[in-house]
């Protein structure tokens, strides 16, 4: 929230990421992460037949024994969803028996979903012994007759920490490798940190998987002469992907796979010349404002008067005792006899620090510099958002049944736990389409069932030109137009059926949230990380009050 912090500092702060570092995040190092699990395949089938037999092993190997892992982790889960295409007949464990509410082996057949789940749940640690590895049999039979590369599994860790904090190490989606390579693959570009697209060489009209790890991120298909370019997400410098070529034209059947690793671009000297020339218009006194410029008392005053206009009414007791604490030292600073900078200094990064629990983010920019506020809204991004607000944080261990949702999405868990809670629906199909825009309508029908309705006999709707009294949504419309959630578009038009922006999306969830922007000190004190974001633009205070800035 900080402004005026000296461009030096950023440009040495970003140099500084680049340089090889040994340090890992809390997080990253915590025990429970480094649970491993893996899904261990049957051997190589090309093609089964209805009623086939194929057995699946889950491995799951604690990083120390079970004593250690105990001082750390309090309990964790490794679930799979079997591919809808199989039927789980029986799961059994190898290494020790089920203990009654200490450690557990599941199989839930779902008759809503496709998909068999199979779940190996440890409430008690110490109840494993001295094991560390342990192996879970997974019966299963193919459904109907395929052939080729068909079957998916996902299996994805949960666990929680002493504290109670809860974590996931992400789903993983692992195929069945139904054949080795026979064909021909290459790979003809190098793949650095913004590298967007891989292209190549296979067989003609193949089809193309770029995997990472084992979730399959890409897909494509080679022309009639083998030429392939595969769009994927710029990834982290030392990722390790695999392209694999599939081809079978019924009579032919060709694989081929080739591995690779994200590099990276030495940007350094850009960076290092960057810093120069911030060192010479230092000396040339071209420099930002001192920081003992910035904690004064007309700043703490500023401060103290956008954190007792904070919103606390469903926020923790604990986050609403921080901040009380904050404004209270703050207040004794204000009125303090010859207070010194150390004192506005401590006073007003109290404050900051307190204000960043009450002003969580609940929606992210596609980048760090691009927020995209006259994008259209996706139905992906739209329960990825609002899972976020209902659940607290970031949906995990979540599997969703519709057809056309990924594992390895990163609006998976999302969708799933919007779907639990009968939040969004999908179509008659089966399916989510994820990536359809969003529309005004639509949403409105969403908020109705997430917003507790002051008084649903006395609503005194706008009324709207476009806006039939046979109108599917006008119930919706009616009710979050008189709640003061959404406007129209214009004085007379509400636009039912105009995808709604991101902008808006993050206006009316301010509101529904009762947060309401501090436009003047968003205005002189907060930074703003979107390029496309002016601050003549009607949603500028509204998108960074979402976004926490």
């Amino acid at each position: 929230m900080k402004k005026k912090i000296s461009k030096y500092l950023s440009l040495f702060f970003v140099f500084m990421l680049l340089m090889p570092t040994n340090v890992s995040a809390e997080k990253a190092n915590s025990l429970g992460s480094k649970i491993q699990y893996t899904i261990i395949q049957p051997e190589a089938v090309y093609s089964v037949a209805p009623g086939d037999s194929l057995k699946y092993v889950l491995k799951v190997i604690l990083p120390t024994s079970p004593k250690e892992l105990a001082k750390e982790v309090k309990n964790f889960t490794v679930t799979v969803k079997i591919d809808k295409d199989l039927h789980t007949e029986k799961v059994s464990l190898r290494e020790l028996k089920p203990i009654d509410k200490k450690i557990g082996l599941t199989m839930n057949r779902s008759e809503k979903s496709p998909n068999n789940t199979v779940s190996f749940i440890v409430k008690d640690i110490k109840a494993l012994g001295d094991k560390k590895e342990f192996n879970i049999d997974i019966e299963t039979k193919a459904k109907k007759g395929m052939k080729g590369e068909v079957f998916t599994n996902s299996a994805v860790l949960t666990y929680e920490s002493k504290d109670g904090e809860e974590f996931s190490n992400g789903q993983k989606d692992i195929s069945s490798n139904t054949k080795k390579s026979n064909g021909t693959l290459k790979i003809t570009n190098a793949v650095y940190d913004d590298t967007s697209e891989i292209k190549g060489q296979t067989e003609k009209n193949a089809v193309v998987k770029v995997f990472l790890e084992d979730k399959e991120i890409a897909k494509g298909k080679s022309d009639a002469q083998g030429n392939y370019a595969i769009k994927i997400q710029p990834l982290e410098v030392g990722t390790h992907l695999k392209v694999v070529s599939y081809f079978d034209d019924g009579k032919d059947t060709k694989i081929a796979d080739h591995d690779l690793e994200v590099l990276k671009e030495d940007k350094t000297e850009t960076i290092v010349e960057d810093i120069k020339k911030d060192e010479e218009a230092e000396k040339a006194g071209d420099t930002e404002v001192a920081v003992d410029d910035f904690y004064t008392l007309e700043t703490l005053k500023d401060y103290l008067d956008m954190a007792k206009g904070l919103n606390t009414r469903n926020v923790s007791k604990e986050d609403s005792a921080r901040l009380k604490a904050a404004i209270a030292y703050g207040d004794y600073i204000r009125v303090k006899t010859d207070p010194s900078t150390e004192d506005f200094k401590e006073a007003i990064d109290k404050l900051d620090e307190a204000t960043k629990y009450i002003r969580k983010p609940y929606m992210n920019g596609y980048s760090e510099d691009k927020f995209g506020p006259n994008d259209k809204m996706t139905r992906a991004q739209a329960a990825s958002v609002l899972a976020r607000i209902i659940n607290g944080k970031d949906p995990k261990g979540e599997f969703s049944s519709f057809k056309d949702i990924s594992a390895e999405k990163w609006y998976a868990e999302s969708i799933a736990f919007m779907e639990k809670e009968k939040i969004i629906n999908g179509y008659s199909d089966n399916t989510f389409k994820p990536e359809k825009e969003i529309t005004r309508a639509e949403f409105a029908t969403i908020l109705t069932k997430i917003v507790d309705i002051d008084d649903e006999d006395n609503i005194r709707p706008m009324e709207f030109n476009d806006i039939k009294e046979n109108h599917w949504a006008k119930k919706s419309i009616d009710i979050v137009t008189s709640q003061g959630l959404m406007k129209g578009r214009g004085k007379d038009k509400f636009a039912p059926n105009e995808p709604i922006t991101r902008a808006e999306v993050a206006t009316v969830l301010n509101k529904m949230q009762k947060k309401n922007p501090n436009e003047e000190f968003i205005k002189k004190y907060s930074k703003n990380p979107f390029k496309d974001l002016k601050e003549n633009f009607w949603g500028y205070c509204e998108v960074l009050e979402a976004t926490g800035n």
